[in-house]
């Protein structure tokens, strides 16, 4: 199975992609829509939304889209009893800093936090960060959305004191460099590679052969351009919001793992919400994420191009290929996971995975 993820993917671009277009302007059409409703009370309650995106443009700051969004549909929906004031750029502290902000309650809601940072407090998370787990945006929403995806977040909910209220598998990340290309884990050893401070992340890449190397995210653009570190992994939308198609020169679509921002709930906060106030949040994360996620989709195809035409060359793997990055790191990361997360969980998972490409 793990050798048609490569064509699976190739195969559902096509077919796939007029439909998320299409999406991408639903998307726009629902945010103008809710900016020309006014809401008729003042609002009572201030709930605090921070993130380390930028804002005001929907293409190139994602999030902006998630909280125009969630914040017009909360604010008419509860006839102005709550208003979301959101902190963009970091105004509040790196990832790090407002998950324990949330943990807290001081901050109610945070975006772009990713499953290493949540595993710090809730080690079930991590199961998301299986490498090559999931062969398609599509599967992974569908698993994430349903069942499993309920159960893990009731158990985060459970274990740290935030809830996940969305999952965004928006797009695969992928390993850049400005050393070679990139064809099979032989390609990559030797090289410096940097990496997210997630334990998950640097045992891929030193199973890989390469040398992980953690850099904060608002120096990373720096360290590829005076070569701290040779390269990174990220998704194509990621990369260009750092502009790293600059300082980078070889991208490989090894899909290593789906790139999956959380929007985490203070749990406490959650459940004071009455029950009907609950589904309007709940709804506001699902309006929420079909805006954010189509727009995303759609312009995969675009960013690929915005990138290969700063000169990175980019190569897609063929199945025999993909199999031997499969090969290196699934079978052992499972086995550093089980000990953490416990192994029924993770046979959960590719239960529910298999499920949803049936």
């Amino acid at each position: 199975m793990p050798c048609d993820r490569v064509g699976t993917q190739r195969g559902n671009w096509q077919m796939t992609m007029l439909s998320r277009k299409f999406r991408a302007l639903t998307a726009v059409v629902l945010i103008g829509a809710a900016a020309l409703v006014a809401a008729p009370a003042q609002a009572q309650t201030i709930v605090r939304f921070g993130h380390v995106d930028g804002e005001g443009d929907l293409l190139a700051n994602p999030y902006w889209t998630f909280t125009e969004v969630f914040g017009s549909t909360v604010k008419t929906q509860t006839n102005g009893r709550y208003e979301i004031q959101v902190f963009p750029s970091g105004q509040l502290g790196d990832l790090e800093s407002l998950l324990e902000q949330n943990v807290r309650g001081s901050l109610q809601i945070v975006g772009g936090l990713n499953a290493g940072h949540v595993g710090a407090y809730a080690p079930a998370a991590q199961v998301l960060e299986m490498p090559y787990t999931f062969p398609t945006t599509e599967v992974a929403r569908e698993v994430l959305n349903g069942e499993f995806g309920k159960t893990l977040s009731d158990t985060i909910a459970e274990q740290s004191g935030v809830r996940i209220l969305s999952y965004l598998p928006s797009a695969f990340r992928n390993f850049s460099n400005s050393v070679r290309p990139i064809k099979t884990p032989d390609d990559m050893v030797g090289l410096k590679i940097r990496t997210q401070q997630v334990p998950i992340h640097i045992k891929m890449v030193e199973l890989l052969g390469a040398s992980p190397t953690p850099i904060a995210w608002a120096e990373l653009y720096s360290a590829l351009q005076t070569g701290v570190v040779d390269g990174q992994e990220n998704a194509p939308y990621t990369m260009l919001l750092a502009n790293l198609q600059q300082v980078q020169k070889y991208y490989t679509l090894d899909h290593h793992l789906i790139n999956m921002p959380l929007i985490t709930i203070n749990e406490d906060f959650y459940q004071s919400l009455s029950e009907d106030d609950r589904a309007i949040f709940d709804f506001a994360a699902r309006e929420a994420t079909f805006a954010m996620l189509g727009i995303i989709a759609a312009k995969e195809s675009q960013d690929l191009k915005v990138i290969a035409d700063a000169g990175v060359e980019i190569y897609q793997p063929t199945a025999a290929e993909f199999q031997m990055f499969v090969d290196k790191v699934q079978q052992p990361i499972a086995e550093m996971l089980a000990g953490q997360v416990g192994a029924d969980l993770i046979a959960d998972l590719q239960a529910a995975v298999k499920a949803a490409q049936e």
